[in-house]
Order: structure tokens, then C-alpha cells, then sequence
């Protein structure tokens, strides 16, 4: 009797550090409150994306194990827009290490919506014109091949009632463009015409936009009499009074199914 109550109890053990028991562990606990204070503005709480990647999943595409998770958060990346943190003891990115790993085996919430019907709102909706899905669409808005993967349902929702409250942030690494890779700016040259567009890239010289009907436009700041940027302004158009509250969920169930979200 004895050696079965021993064996019993190392099969629960066995069990446990496969399912994850560790998650009420104080790793954890402390990882999701540096978690909370550092990371949930951009990857929202619970990791399940906002600005930033969804986390919420078992299998990350730039962290395929504990080490090159501890290097991501550790050092940031910057060519994608997420910053270096500020210096991080070896214990707290194990810790974060830890909460990440622990939410990756948590399902994520259901959400309202029928895809199929979203999908065939989406094609009628005239979205592909400014959206590329699987290479087929506009590459005026960005691409939405992968967008369940990356942005929550909350996210998405607010991207399709407020669009210039969501813009996606660029890339640093390419000059000019900083994290306003959506940035609106209507310029003004020395005959009174006016171009309104997305800018693609700047310099200290030039400056260059695509308006609302994909048509690219190169001007020399000298030739330009005013430069205005729109910051929380998008060319996308709200669909808060274009759609219904349940097209809006069909919608947001389409997209959210796109790239392997759930």
C-alpha cells in the first residue's frame, strides 16, 4: 500500500509539471505584475495583442524556447517596434519567462461572430481593395494575411469603429517614418495644390506620400509652402455606422481566425 501512495503521488507530480501546475507559482505570479506594468499597454492583458503581438499561444514564431524568450524580452526588438525594457534582473525575466509560458497554455475566450459570414462581409464590403489577404487585395492598408495572430478581438474592434485610434507603428529602423507607419500629412505646394496621403518615407530633403487612391506622390520639401501631419487620423473610413453590431462581430471573427489565432 505504502509503494502504491508513492507511486500515486509521483504520477500527480509527473502530471503536474506537464500541465502546467507551476502557473500558481510565485514565478509566475510575479512575472504577470511586471507583465502588467512593462508589456499589457502594447500586447494587452493576459498577452492575448493590442499594438503588439498576441501572446496568449503555446508556440511563439521569434521564441521557440525558454532561452530565446529570455533574449527577446532581455535585449527587445527594435527593427519591430518593441523597445529594449529598462535593465531587468536575471530572476525577473525569468519570472516573465515564466507568466509567458503560463498564459501560452491558457485557451483563449470565445468570441461572438460567424467567420464564414465575415469572410463574405469582408469580400462584398470592398475591404480587399486597400487590404492584401493571402496575396490577393490592395497594399494600401496593411496586411492582414496573418492579423488573428497578432491583434486581439478588442483590438480589432476598435480598428473597425476608430481606425485612427489604432494605427499600427512602423518600423525604426527605416528613416523618417519612426512608429507613425500610418501617419496622414497633407502637403501644400508653391501653386496652392494640395496632396493628402499615408507618408511612405521622409528626409531632411524630401517627402514622400500615397494618397487615398494608391497613387504614389515625391516632393522636395523645398517646392512645399506648408507640411500638416494628422496624428489619430486614418484614410480607413469607421464602419460604426456602416454595420450592424452583429456584422461587426462576424467581421472581427473572420479576421481573428486569419494566421492561426486560436
Amino acid at each position: 500500500m505504502r509503494y502504491r501512495c508513492i507511486y500515486a503521488f509521483v504520477l500527480v507530480l509527473g502530471f503536474c509539471a506537464t500541465q502546467g501546475f507551476a502557473q500558481n507559482s510565485p514565478d509566475v505570479e510575479q512575472g504577470k505584475r511586471l507583465f502588467e506594468a512593462m508589456c499589457a499597454r502594447c500586447h494587452g492583458f493576459d498577452g492575448v495583442g493590442g499594438e503588439g503581438p498576441n501572446l496568449n499561444k503555446p508556440n511563439l514564431s521569434r521564441a521557440a524556447d525558454d532561452e530565446s524568450l529570455r533574449a527577446l524580452i532581455r535585449d527587445g526588438l527594435p527593427s519591430r517596434g518593441m523597445p529594449r525594457p529598462r535593465r531587468l534582473s536575471a530572476n525577473e525575466v525569468q519570472q516573465l519567462v515564466s507568466y509567458l509560458r503560463s498564459i501560452g497554455r491558457t485557451a483563449p475566450a470565445a468570441h461572438p461572430g460567424n467567420p464564414d459570414q465575415g469572410r463574405a462581409l469582408y469580400e462584398r464590403s470592398g475591404c480587399s481593395g486597400c487590404h492584401i489577404i493571402k496575396g490577393v487585395g490592395g497594399s494600401l492598408g496593411p496586411e492582414l494575411s496573418e492579423i488573428g495572430a497578432r491583434r486581439a478581438p478588442d483590438y480589432l474592434r476598435k480598428a473597425l469603429l476608430n481606425p485612427g485610434a489604432t494605427l499600427p507603428r512602423g518600423i525604426l529602423s527605416v528613416p523618417g517614418r519612426g512608429f507613425d507607419e500610418f501617419l496622414l500629412v497633407r502637403v501644400t505646394t508653391r501653386d496652392g495644390h494640395q496632396v493628402r496621403g499615408m507618408r511612405i518615407n521622409e528626409d531632411t530633403f524630401t517627402l514622400q506620400l500615397r494618397d487615398g487612391n494608391n497613387q504614389f506622390h515625391s516632393f522636395q520639401k523645398s517646392d512645399l509652402t506648408r507640411i500638416d501631419k494628422e496624428t489619430a487620423t486614418s484614410l480607413m473610413p469607421s464602419y460604426k455606422d456602416r454595420l450592424g453590431a452583429t456584422e461587426i462581430d462576424d467581421l472581427i471573427a473572420y479576421l481573428w481566425s486569419l494566421g492561426g489565432a486560436k
